[in-house]
Parts: C-alpha cells; structure tokens; sequence
C-alpha cells in the first residue's frame, strides 16, 4: 500500500469525465487516457494524454483546462488531421539541431488549425478555447521573461511565437529571429490541412536553421513518441499489403519519379542537393528515443495530478502463499486475458481464495483478550438495535380497530382518537448483509493489530444480531509478480456460512500484513460474489491505511478503485472506505478518500481512534436499513 505524503492525487470523477468525452469524441469505447506532461493524441496506442499543466488551478478553470485539451486531441487530431504525415514529419525533424524547437511549433501550429475546426463545427466550444487562449497567453509571457533571463533564445522566440498568433491586435517585440520569420508565420492562418501546416515549418527551418544559435531546452508541447512497436508494425503492414495484393511493383526510376511528383513543394526552398528528397520517409530511418526527451516543463507542482511516484509497500517477512497451506483454498481465477472483465488496469491479473485454518490455542487467547475489550460496545450496540426494531415492529397504526394501546391521553387531546394498532409479524428489518475487507500490504505492519480489534468489533456485534457477514484480507504477491502474471491472495477467515456461529471468531488473528495490494481487482472481486447474495441490503467496508500500490498500478490505482467502487454502487452495494491515518489526519488523505470513495468512507486519526468511530459507524448502517 502505497502511503499518502505530499504528492499530487488524481481526481478520479473528473479523470473519468474526460475519459467518456474522449471516448465519445473518438468513437472508440476501449481508447485509453492518460495523464503526462504534454498532451497528445496517438492513434496507433488507441491513446489521449492529458497534461499536468492545469493541475494548480482551481476546479473550474481545471475542467475547462482538461476540455480543451481533449476535444484538441481526441476531435480534433483524430478526424482532422494526417497522422500518417505527422509520425512521418516527426521522423524527419529528428535530424535537424533544432528538432525541439521545430517539433513544437508544428504541433502549435497545428493545434491552431484544429482548433477553428472545433470551433466552426462546434460554436459551443468558442468560450472553452477562449478561456485556454488567455491562459496561455499569461503563462508564455511570463515564460518570456524567465528565458530572456536565462538567455535560452530559441526557448524565448517559441514564447513569442505563441503571442504573435494568438494576439487580437499586431505587437511588435523588437526581436531579430521573430521578425525574420514573423510573415511565414501568418501563413498559418491560411492552413487547410496538415500538409499545409508543415509547408509553414519547413519554410521557418529554413530561414532559422543557420542562425538560431541553439535549440530549446523546455518542452511544452509535444507529439506521441516514436516508439519501435509503431515501427514494427508499419513495417509489417507494409510486408502483408506487398505479399497479398497483386499490384505492380515500382523500379527504382519510377520511386524516384513518384517522390519527386508528390513531395516536390516540400522543399521549394531546400538548399539540398538535388538528389536528395528533403523529407525522407524511409520507415527504417526512424529513432528509438522519445521525441520530446526528458526534460519537463517549466511550471509549478500541484496537488490533483497522477503522480508515478515508488509505493510504500514493503516485503513481507512470511514465506509466499501455498495454496497447499489451506484446507479451503480455491484454484486461481485469471483476468485480463481474454475480454479483460476486471478493468483495463488489471491485465494479468488473478486471485487465489485461501480460507482459513484452525485457530491455534494463542490466537483464540489473544481473540478472548480483545473480545473483552469491545464486549460493552456489542452489548450496547445489539441494545440499541433490538430497541428499534421493537419498536418499529409493534408500532401502532393508528387505527380504530385492533390491539389497544396504552397511549390513552389521546383521548382527552383528539376529537377522534385512533386507539388501536396492529402488532405486526416477526420482523425482516435486518435483511442485510456485511463484507469487510482489510488491506493485508506490508505498509499495514504497525496498524495490524489496532485494526483487527475493530474488526472484532464488527464481527461480534453482526454475530449477536444474527447478521451474515465475511471477512477477508487481501494482498498481491509482490515477488511472483509479473507483467502477464499478477497473482493475489483473498484470506477469507470468516465466510458467510459460519459468520454467525458461537465459535467463529478467533480466525479473524490470522489476518496479518503481506505484501502489495491491488484494491480495485479484488473490490470487483467480491463486489461479485457479494451482488449474488439474496439479502436486500449489502454493505461493502474497505480498510486501507493508504494508496492502493502493486506491479503497473502505481499510476492507475486510484482510477481502477474509483471506477471498481461505482460499479459495485450501480449493482446496489454500498461500498465505505475506513481509512487508518498516522496521527493527525492531512487535506491529502481526504482528498484520496474522496476521489475513491466520493463522500462515503471515514478517516480515523490513528488506528486505537478507529476503533472509537467504528461503533456509531456500525449503529448507524444498521438503523439506515431498519424501515
């Protein structure tokens, strides 16, 4: 379990939102978003990326930001521009000294473009792309400033490139490289597809490429990385088209005569020799370097982005589970490896049910110990439930015929009493069931025990008002782990069957801190098996000490439970995030809390103080469902 410091959380609604507008624009129900530092669109992945630089700002001013972004990418770079020519183009700027500063214009430039696309198709985006416009325009002026300081020049024209297009009125600033490419970037504005939008840069790279003394050092907007899979399987596209179709093969005069026919505008300028084709689009010729590099934007840290940061789970000190060790033990289930039905996150993978064993003569004497403790609490708690339900069973209707009841004032305050009521049948109020799950990672070792006695407490009490209930830990196998084999471990040491007998109980001590834990996949898990019971209400309680960390789920985590706990809302459980804080509790772990849960989960300062919120917790589930 990955703890909660000061970094930066992902808003899970608002991440999903974007992610259903993306989809909706793409057309494509299984595309991916994600964030990164740039945004881009890469159609071959199926994937949008979303960029970090709206995450210090306010919530407001965040969705429009995310908006912009995605209707950019997934409208407009999906359905209104060349892909094919932007991968290739990429390709070739790999090759100048100012591929950065090159690359990032064209995607400035091209971003322009879409974006009237958007616009004349879209009137109802106007005042989105306005907002984004003067956004941008406050940012890049003061990134101006901050690079003519630090004498960055190449990084200083792309500020003024950016002010010089999206201005209402012409501004003169007084800078030799801008104004020896300014006319050239006008011609943007009379751009009509991509291809056009590169004759522009291509002109620019001529008139800067012997002059601009450097390239940029910041990167702020940027294309999809050239990746080896993207090579590979244009290659092998190319391969089957040529072995299957029965077209005519060109000889190589007739390459030449095709290339120079098609591409001969492409360098119009170029100071090239004549035999050389000023793009070259050789699939071979491509790189195995990330396009934009490593270096981030210059811009401030905030609080709500997806950060990739390393968890805090720990190795456990137990050897690794064998199913062997448990008489209960049920084979392994796999996801992910045909229709994924566990969530897109949760590729590869599985679980393992290991039930529990028989308790040993110490863990029913520390059981005992802790039951002592909480035996109060129960006995009040099954009071207080007993009263209502009494109550609501034998409360009088108000009728003028049936049992009498003893309320006879009635008859001096009301012109026509209803002194009778009907004593109803034996109550059903409790139609209701429990599921508790405890986070069992490594980072749970010094809360394990404190946790265990509200657990305790829990099990006790649903046991004395006959309420069925299981309780599981859980954890994944962070040795065996694999990218195609994620194996998790489900402890079920009390099972539904059994949860009311008199000796159930001293299972429970067997529960005790492992390794990491995939909260989403096993929440879907036992959403599953809990949806299946016949019970009216259904109650799902998740006891977590942090951020949900394991193998390729650093980054994903918090959206997979999100998205893991709203789909177990819809099939009518209700699902409640106990969390166990260390000490005072910080804004970070209810806004973790939050963007899991919604408003539905309880934060405990320290795990001794659970146990104290634990009992109005349970009393008040319990009163809820008695109508």
């Amino acid at each position: 379990m990955r703890q909660v410091f000061n970094e930066r959380k992902v808003d899970a609604s608002l991440f999903l939102q974007m992610e259903n507008l993306m989809c909706a624009l793409l057309k494509d129900p299984k595309a991916q978003l994600e964030y990164d530092y740039q945004t881009y669109y890469d159609e071959q992945e199926g994937k949008v990326t979303i960029s970090r630089f709206w995450d210090d700002r306010s919530q407001e001013d965040k969705i429009l930001g995310l908006k912009s972004e995605v209707y950019l990418k997934a409208l407009g770079y999906r359905h209104h521009s060349d892909m094919k020519l932007i991968r290739e183009y990429a390709k070739e700027l790999l090759s100048s000294p100012h591929k950065h500063f090159l690359t990032q214009l064209f995607v400035l430039l091209e971003d322009l473009r879409v974006e009237e696309k958007i616009k004349t198709l879209r009137p109802g985006t106007k005042p989105i792309f306005a907002w984004r416009r003067n956004t941008y325009r406050s940012y890049f002026t003061a990134q101006y400033e901050m690079n003519r300081i630090r004498d960055f020049q190449a990084d200083m024209l792309f500020s003024l490139c950016y002010l010089t297009l999206t201005s209402d009125k012409y501004e003169s600033f007084g800078n030799d490289y801008l104004t020896s490419i300014e006319s050239l970037l006008y011609e943007a504005f009379h751009a009509r597809n991509t291809e056009d939008t590169m004759y522009t840069v291509e002109k620019i790279r001529y008139r800067l490429e012997e002059v601009l003394p450097s390239d940029m050092v910041n990167n702020y907007f940027g294309l999809a990385p050239i990746s080896d899979k993207a090579e590979k399987i244009e290659k092998d596209a190319c391969a089957h088209e040529l072995a299957n179709d029965d077209t005519q093969l060109l000889d190589d005069d007739e390459k030449k005569d095709k290339m120079d026919e098609t591409f001969s505008t492409w360098h119009r300028e170029n100071k090239n020799n004549d035999n050389e084709n000023f793009l070259r689009f050789e699939l071979e010729s491509g790189t195995k370097t990330n396009l934009m590099g490593n270096a981030a934007r210059e811009s401030e840290d905030a609080d709500q982005a997806l950060a990739s940061v390393q968890g805090g789970s720990k190795k456990s000190s137990q050897a690794n589970f064998n199913p062997a060790d448990a008489k209960d033990a049920r084979s392994s289930h796999a996801s992910g490896s045909g229709e994924n039905a566990y969530g897109k996150y949760n590729i590869g993978a599985v679980h393992t049910i290991k039930g529990s064993r028989k308790p040993t003569i110490d863990e029913k004497a520390a059981y005992q110990t802790i039951k002592s403790l909480i035996n109060k609490d129960v006995k009040e708690l099954k009071k207080t439930i007993e009263k209502t339900i009494e109550n609501k069973t034998n409360a009088y209707s108000e009728k003028y015929y049936g049992r009498l009841h003893k309320k006879f004032h009635r008859i001096y305050t009301e012109k026509q009493p209803r002194m009778f009521y009907k004593k109803g049948n034996e109550s059903k109020e409790l139609d209701v069931v429990f599921h508790l799950l405890v986070d069992c990672s490594g980072s749970m070792y010094n809360k394990m025990e404190e946790t265990k006695k509200s657990v305790v407490l829990f099990h006790e009490a649903l046991k004395s008002l006959k309420v069925p209930h299981a309780i599981s830990g859980f954890w994944e196998d962070a040795s065996s782990a694999k990218a195609e084999y994620k194996p998790n471990v489900i402890h079920e040491v009390i099972a539904y069957k059994n949860s009311t007998s008199p000796s159930s109980g001293p299972e429970i001590m067997q529960l005790r801190e492992e390794e990491d834990n995939r909260d989403g996949y096993i929440i879907r898990i036992i959403s599953e098996a809990l949806a299946k019971r016949p019970e009216k209400h259904k109650f799902l309680l998740v006891f977590t000490d942090g951020e949900p960390s394991a193998l390729d789920y650093h980054q994903d985590g918090i959206l997979d439970t999100h998205e893991a706990v709203k789909l177990a809302r819809k099939h009518g459980l209700e699902v409640i995030g106990i969390f166990i804080e260390e000490g005072e509790a910080k804004e970070e772990t209810y806004q973790l809390m939050k963007n899991i849960y919604n408003h539905h989960f309880l934060v405990a300062n320290h795990a001794e103080d659970l146990r104290l919120k634990i009992k109005p917790l349970l009393k008040k589930l319990l009163l809820k469902i008695i109508s």
